[in-house]
């Protein structure tokens, strides 16, 4: 029971269904479905060990592949150096657009990609210090179409796509998952 009468608009942790289908360790998550009207957001804790992220154990093994949203997407990469904020603490492989430009992050950093707009293949290379991941879907439900078509695939072995909701608002996503990865953890099934 609410002690006050906004408690309910204070979110602090993650509900342990929905931290099954998030790969690293997640601080927060809101979307319609906990706020109607209110846009996709995800909060991400990085650290130096992947927390078991895409079955691996070191960091720039597995990428996330080429997809778009079909609505504006923003993500956030925030140092948490006190002393110097504006350094990651981390290297961040981030490709965008159709032909892939490839850029490497490693100062706090804002990313807007338009709606329909290609992006990834996305990979963290280090961590030496671990930093806030903010990812924001501009729409009340995740939305992803898997761009496998820009990957050889040669290359897709060590690759997860996602599908999820870019056609049809609300299925289940549905993981890819790379040979390369190992076993597919339950929270992937």
């Amino acid at each position: 029971m609410a002690v006050n009468k906004y408690d309910h608009l204070f979110v602090s942790g993650i509900d342990p269904e929905i931290q099954k289908h998030r790969p690293y360790a997640a601080i927060g998550f809101i979307n319609g479905q906990t706020f109607p009207g209110c846009n996709d957001y995800t909060v991400f804790w990085v650290g130096e060990k992947p927390y078991g992220a895409y079955g691996t154990d070191k960091w720039g093994e597995i990428f996330h592949g080429p997809h778009e949203h079909k609505n504006p997407d923003v993500s956030m990469y925030l140092g948490t150096d006190p002393e110097n904020p504006m350094e990651l603490g981390a290297e961040v492989e981030f490709c965008v657009g159709p032909e892939m430009e490839k850029h490497i992050i490693t100062k706090s950093t804002i990313i807007y990609m338009p709606a329909n707009f290609p992006h990834f293949p996305w990979r963290i290379l280090k961590v030496t210090r671990p930093f806030i991941l903010v990812a924001t879907i501009q729409s009340p439900t995740t939305n992803e179409k898997a761009r496998r078509d820009m990957i050889p695939e040669k290359d897709r072995d060590r690759m997860i796509f996602v599908d999820a909701g870019y056609e049809d608002e609300g299925i289940k996503p549905k993981f890819d998952w790379p040979s390369k990865a190992g076993p597919r953890p339950d929270y992937m099934k």
